[in-house]
């Protein structure tokens, strides 16, 4: 599309068209390299074909998304940007410390483990099972605990 026919927008209508801080839009067209196509009422104007890419393409995203290749400010806002949203998430209750997670899992391993080990004795008193029935409860319930002992292992291995 020739710059002819397509729309010419100012910085402040693509600022609010899209819902952006006119610095932002400023500083992505600037960093896309998008010049304006002229100006009007004395303010410069960019092809409306152009902005899109240059405001929300790949390009851009990728910046935002890795801390590493933003700027020393962006970068140090992006962080303090996090610790408040993982703060308000916490807050919330939708994030738990890792400890308190350890000790939930710790106290409930622990009463799985005490209801396997109780188990064949009220098979053995309410329901009356034979000796060699209830061998065979207590080695399957052996076979389990050590499977959920590994497959806790596992999952909870450093990555």
């Amino acid at each position: 599309m020739s710059s002819d026919t397509c729309e010419k927008w100012s910085i402040s209508q693509m600022s609010l068209l899209f819902g952006m801080c006119r610095k932002t839009v400023g500083k992505r067209l600037n960093s896309a390299g998008i010049e304006p196509i002229g100006k009007v009422k004395g303010y410069p104007v960019y092809a409306s074909d152009e902005v899109g890419p240059a405001l929300f393409g790949q390009s851009h995203s990728s910046s935002v998304d890795d801390p590493n290749r933003m700027s020393p400010k962006d970068r140090k806002d992006w962080y303090q940007s996090e610790i408040q949203r993982l703060q308000l998430e916490q807050q919330e209750g939708l994030l738990c410390k890792a400890e308190e997670v350890r000790r939930t899992m710790h106290t409930l391993v622990q009463l799985l483990v005490q209801a396997l080990e109780t188990l064949p004795d009220h098979l053995e008193r309410n329901c009356a099972l034979s000796p060699s029935t209830l061998t065979f409860v207590e080695n399957t319930i052996n076979e389990v605990r050590v499977s959920l002992h590994e497959q806790l292992i596992h999952a909870f291995k450093p990555r």
